[in-house]
């Protein structure tokens, strides 16, 4: 009998564990379904590219003749919020994307992508549509976040520690210019810090500098692999 129970609750902690899986994927990698549809239907293959959650091209895209870019502002129109499970049990802020915020990540986005794809050269900026230039859009998915970033209900402002500041998730469009097809299209998830730091204003904006930074950098990279760099 007391094997039987054991054998049970134990079946149990596995059908937990399964279950609590299935749930953190379908929705922390909510991309991983949304933009290979996208894609699909835009007629773009994935190409196989493990530091990031997915890139796809357009096939026979004839990527090296694009030597200049017009860069659209980061949409942050359209950011999904999520909170996730916290470790603390206090009640807390409600975190929020104000115009700070929006100003502050959009500055960031741009410069990154000024300091990776511009300033060595390779590109430069457009204003208009021209055989040899690419429009670049690029927008902010989801932000799911571990804790407020101001003030909390029972702890000190600036005092809440955690394992990172949450998750980001960006998505990059590249199109021609002239006859607006898509050519390529990259998506990634990527977490805010990995260390116990203070959870507030200024360490979210840290890692929000890094992550588009990354994002940017994987996106040369993955022009000039296509390109045959």
């Amino acid at each position: 009998m007391k094997s039987l129970l054991q054998y049970t609750a134990s079946k149990l902690v596995l059908i937990a564990l399964a279950a609590s899986v299935i749930v953190g994927c379908s929705t922390t990698k909510q991309q991983e379904q949304s933009t290979p549809l996208k894609a699909d239907k835009a007629g773009l293959t994935a190409v196989e590219q493990a530091h990031l959650d997915g890139t796809f091209i357009a096939a026979g895209a004839h990527l090296v003749k694009y030597k200049k870019l017009i860069v659209e502002q980061l949409d942050l129109s359209n950011v999904k919020v999520r909170k996730q499970p916290p470790s603390n049990t206090y009640e807390e802020a409600p975190w929020q994307l104000n115009d700070d915020d929006r100003r502050y990540y959009q500055e960031r986005y741009t410069e990154a992508l000024m300091n990776n794809l511009i300033a060595d050269g390779t590109y430069t900026t457009a204003v208009q549509a021209g055989a040899d230039v690419l429009t670049v859009s690029a927008k902010v998915v989801e932000i799911a976040h571990l804790g407020s970033k101001d003030a909390t209900k029972g702890v000190a402002k600036n005092e809440l520690n955690s394992e990172g500041m949450g998750t980001m998730t960006l998505e990059i469009s590249l199109y021609d210019s002239v006859s607006g097809k898509p050519q390529a299209i990259i998506t990634d998830q990527r977490d805010m810090g990995r260390l116990f730091e203070i959870n507030n204003r200024a360490s979210n904006n840290i890692q929000a500098r890094v992550a588009f930074n990354y994002w940017l950098l994987s996106l040369r990279k993955t022009l000039d692999k296509a390109s045959g760099r």
